[in-house]
C-alpha cells in the first residue's frame, strides 16, 4: 500500500531507543537546544521491535545512528552515518535508508535532522550485538563502536536511581529514563570519538509515515 504523497509506502514502526552523547546527564539540548559544550556528538540505537514499510517487514532490525556536529543541531554542518543489520535483504535496506535519511518524511527526528547534515557517509552493513535491558542496555560493532549504558547510583545508600524526563512535545521521544554511559565510543576514519561517562537515555519509540 502506498500513499498519495510523492508514492512514498506507508510505514511505522515500534522500537528500543538507546540514545548516548558527548552531552551533561539529561542532555540540555532537549530543554534548550545547546549542548553542553558547543558541539554534539552522539551514538544512537534503534532495535525495531516491530515494523513495516510498504509491504517489507522490519522487525529485529537494529540500527546505529552516529552523529557529529561541530556546534548545536540545528546550527548544521553535521556528519552522519547509519550502520545497518548485516542479515537484512536489499529491500530492507533500502526501507532503513529511506526512512532514516528522511527521504520518507512522517514522524521522529529523521526529516528534520536531514537539513543538519552536511556529510552523510556510507552506510554500514555489520554485526550489530545488542543488550536491551531498559537503562542498562548496550550495544557494539566489533572493532568500531562500543556502548553501554548504567543507572545512577545514590551515593550515599548505593540504591540505584529511578530518573527519568517527560518531554510531553518531545518529537523524538515523550519519556525517558535517564541514566549515564559507562562505555561510549566510535572509530572510523571520518568519525572518532570517546565520550564515556556522559549522557545515555532509554525509552521506546513509535513512528509511523505520512
Amino acid at each position: 500500500m502506498t500513499s498519495t504523497l510523492n508514492q512514498i509506502p506507508t510505514w511505522t514502526f515500534k522500537a528500543d531507543y538507546v540514545e548516548t552523547c558527548n552531552c551533561d546527564y539529561g542532555c540540555p539540548c532537549n530543554f534548550n537546544g545547546f549542548p553542553s559544550n558547543g558541539f554534539c556528538r552522539a551514538l544512537v540505537l534503534f532495535h525495531i521491535r516491530s515494523g513495516n514499510y510498504g509491504d517489507t517487514r522490519l522487525d529485529g532490525i537494529d540500527v546505529i545512528c552516529a552523529f557529529s556536529w561541530p556546534k548545536a543541531i540545528h546550527e548544521g554542518n553535521g556528519t552522519a552515518q547509519l550502520f545497518i543489520s548485516k542479515n537484512t535483504s536489499n529491500e530492507q535496506r533500502n526501507s532503513i535508508i529511506s526512512i532514516f535519511s528522511g527521504q520518507a518524511k512522517g514522524e521522529g527526528p529523521f526529516a528534520l535532522f536531514a537539513g543538519t547534515f552536511k556529510f552523510l557517509l556510507e552506510p554500514q552493513f555489520v554485526d550489530i550485538q545488542t543488550k536491551i535491558d531498559g537503562k542498562k542496555s548496550s550495544f557494539s560493532v566489533p572493532g568500531i563502536i562500543d556502548v553501554q549504558s548504567e543507572s545512577f547510583v545514590n551515593p550515599v545508600t548505593g540504591e540505584e536511581q529511578d530518573t527519568k524526563i517527560q518531554l510531553p512535545k518531545g518529537f523524538i521521544w515523550k519519556l525517558a529514563e535517564a541514566a549515564k554511559t559507562k562505555v561510549m565510543k566510535i572509530t572510523t576514519p571520518h568519525l572518532n570519538y570517546d565520550h564515556s561517562g556522559k549522557n545515555a537515555l532509554y525509552s521506546v519509540i513509535e513512528y509511523k509515515g505520512p
